[in-house]
């Protein structure tokens, strides 16, 4: 540990009575984090009258993250999206956190997300091959319905014509649209002093319902699913674990899984497609490395451009703004101290656009991978997925589906985006529903 003398955390400019600096966030969050950066490696923000300490640096992130993780809980942020989303992984803590992970942690080994692959192309195949030429096409919507109609096999594998079928039939039909308003609602819900989230507005009273809808389709599946163990889907490992799961707690995994799943990964994609629309050159080199890879699952060793492409959209459109932690006790990063109980906040999205690790950050160059890959940045630079012991149990799996939704596009389709069409982002880096308006002539 450094042993030179505690500093005092700067307190960002630009904070008003009562209310800090939480206009400047309501506002723009995007700019807001982004000018915290030059305050220093850790600064201080207010919302209200409650302080959160601002990350900003790589090192002081990793030392949060992984090297000191025991020190923190999951904080204020995740509290308040809890009685949407419930107990899950991306909620939970502690040892039930850790019991959680390790059963479904098999789930996700590197085998089986290769036979996720081979579903994950057969489907995006399917999907994208019905789309015409002519009809605008909205793309973001388009692509939040192929990540859900990706997922369901891996949750409920062989499920046609049976009870478990029926209720993944629901959940396809109606998990979408419910999902991108919760996600927007919990957003807010971050966000807002609880009295102004709370407030019964037309989006609020939608976002309530969303969620209870969600709640209904994913116990129904449970229940479905408990009542026909025979199959061998991430919702049947869950419920077999040796160490049992309730109804109640694989709903809940359920949930997160379809949150975490489909709206990142939907998100990522809208944000790939309108990149390959405006860069006819590399839409070509993305077609012509699926067509030499031929059929099959799509892997980052047989699409080493497409993967670039991919971790280039997830540097500059980083799905999630910010993320949160709280000190369990009195921690020292670098030359600070925070205070047990405090929040601390940092923000991928920024960090990826830290010159000093990518430079011209905000230029869209795949081919920026080949001169500094990942493994030659300094740890906690770039973090997609999350790092440490609450790193997205799913990276490996969110890789498969995107890998295989833009091979199907690529082989298949030319994208063009509607004429005079602005795409803008809203709530973090999701896109406008129905703001992706493009249409699609064949190869």
């Amino acid at each position: 540990m450094d042993s030179t003398s505690v500093g005092t955390v700067p307190l960002a400019a630009g904070g008003l009575p009562l209310f800090g600096h939480l206009l400047g966030l309501v506002r723009g969050r995007a700019v807001f984090l982004q000018g915290l950066r030059t305050g220093g490696d850790i600064v201080e923000m207010r919302l209200g009258r409650r302080s959160f300490y601002v990350l900003n640096a790589p090192e002081v992130i990793h030392e949060a993250l992984v090297a000191q993780s025991g020190k923190f809980s999951k904080g204020m942020l995740f509290n308040r999206v809890r009685p949407y989303m419930g107990n899950g992984l991306a909620t939970s803590d502690g040892p039930f956190h850790l019991r959680q992970r390790r059963a479904l942690q098999p789930a996700f080994h590197r085998e089986r997300v290769a036979r996720y692959a081979e579903t994950f192309a057969d489907v995006a195949g399917q999907r994208v091959g019905r789309w015409q030429t002519g009809p605008t096409i909205a793309m973001e919507r388009e692509m939040r319905e192929l990540a859900v109609a990706m997922m369901l096999p891996a949750l409920f594998p062989s499920a046609d014509g049976s009870a478990t079928g029926r209720a993944v039939e629901d959940l396809g039909t109606q998990v979408g649209e419910a999902l991108g308003i919760l996600v927007r609602g919990m957003l807010r819900a971050t966000v807002l002093p609880p009295a102004l989230a709370e407030l019964p507005t037309p989006g609020r009273r939608e976002f309530l319902a969303s969620a209870a809808s969600l709640r209904r389709l994913a116990e129904a599946a449970v229940r479905e699913a408990r009542s026909d163990p025979a199959h061998d889907g991430v919702l049947a490992l869950m419920l077999a674990h040796e160490d049992g799961m309730s109804d109640e707690e694989a709903c809940d995994e359920l949930l997160t899984l379809l949150v975490a799943g489909v709206e990142t990964t939907g998100t990522t994609l809208a944000w790939a497609l309108h990149a390959l629309a405006r860069d006819p050159q590399a839409a070509d080199r993305m077609h012509d490395e699926a067509r030499a890879a031929g059929p099959g699952p799509a892997t980052p060793a047989a699409l080493p451009y497409t993967t670039r492409f991919v971790q280039e959209v997830l540097r500059l459109h980083q799905p999630l703004w910010f993320m949160g932690r709280r000190a369990l006790e009195t921690v020292r990063i670098g030359r600070y101290e925070i205070p047990e109980g405090a929040e601390v906040v940092y923000s991928a999205a920024t960090l990826h656009r830290d010159p000093a690790c990518f430079p011209d950050p905000l230029r869209f160059d795949p081919d920026r991978w080949l001169a500094r890959p990942e493994k030659g940045l300094p740890q906690g630079a770039y973090l997609p997925f999350g790092a440490g012991n609450r790193k997205c149990i799913g990276d490996g799996f969110a890789w498969a589906e995107m890998l295989a939704a833009l091979a199907a596009v690529s082989t298949r389709w030319h994208l063009h985006p509607a004429p005079g069409h602005r795409v803008r982002a809203v709530a973090d880096a999701q896109i406008r529903p129905d703001a992706l308006p493009m249409s699609v002539t064949p190869r």
